[in-house]
């Protein structure tokens, strides 16, 4: 005897639901109904409370690949960088770039300061932020956004392709100024600022002041005042000064053993 197969009245609502495309919403259907019932709820609150739980899941799901596909380092957000000991930053000025109009502007933000202050924890956390208000995002450092430079000149198929530090919303650039540039890699540099100016936003992460530029970029004070006339016109600059975090911790954890010892 053939075994019936199992079924409820709601199976092919959940049906209908996948071949529409509804991932979530099949899988929540007999859960919302029944807090319907529960709720008295009208057709239209209950078809509202389906639509708005479908949304958040796919804007949850946007967001997890968008970090993923950026490059964004885990863990740096707004919320777990640490204002009360880096007091150097404007925590009213970040707020205000964490709402992205920026982004929407093309603008840029440059954040300057000595190693280990914050400045690339602050710029993954802009990052994110644009993510999670729809803006496409990389993350490359420096050298990797070099390298990559260098293999696109190399290889002429490469440079018809569409690249993802032209191409992003906004482009984050961590780590400019640990190496001096030869001229080469500095007209790289130029052409991507240049290509990106008035059209995207870019964020650049640097230890080195504005007036030490030109010594980083193979000592070139005309490719140097081209570069900063792109970045710098419309552009916010965050200086940010202090103590590195990086060895504040490193001494908390060597202090307790250093008591032991005496």
């Amino acid at each position: 005897m053939t075994k019936l197969q199992e079924m409820t009245g709601l199976d092919a609502s959940r049906t209908l639901l996948e071949e529409m495309g509804f991932e979530h919403a099949q899988h929540l259907v007999a859960e919302l109904m029944e807090q319907a019932v529960k709720d008295n709820a009208s057709y239209s609150d209950f078809l509202e409370k389906v639509l708005r739980r479908e949304r958040e899941y796919r804007e949850e799901r946007r967001i997890r690949t968008s970090l993923k596909l950026s490059g964004l380092p885990q863990g740096k957000t707004l919320e777990s960088f640490d204002f009360t000991f880096q007091r150097s930053v404007n925590k009213k000025e970040i707020e205000l770039l964490s709402t992205c109009e920026y982004a929407k502007r093309k603008e840029n933000v440059l954040l300057l300061g000595p190693p280990g202050v914050g400045k690339s924890h602050l710029a993954a956390a802009l990052g994110v932020r644009a993510v999670q208000n729809g803006f496409s995002v990389s993350w490359l450092t420096a050298d990797d956004l070099l390298f990559r430079l260098r293999r696109d000149e190399e290889n002429p198929s490469r440079r018809n392709r569409r690249r993802k530090y032209l191409s992003s919303g906004v482009l984050v650039i961590d780590e400019l100024g640990f190496q001096v540039l030869d001229r080469s890699d500095a007209h790289m540099l130029f052409k991507v600022v240049s290509a990106r100016y008035e059209r995207s936003s870019t964020i650049i992460t640097s230890n080195k002041s504005i007036r030490e530029w030109p010594e980083m970029l193979a000592g070139d004070e005309a490719l140097t005042t081209a570069i900063l006339d792109r970045l710098l016109h419309h552009c916010h600059v965050v200086h940010v000064d202090g103590s590195s975090y990086r060895l504040w911790e490193m001494e908390q954890r060597t202090m307790p053993a250093l008591r032991k010892e005496e």
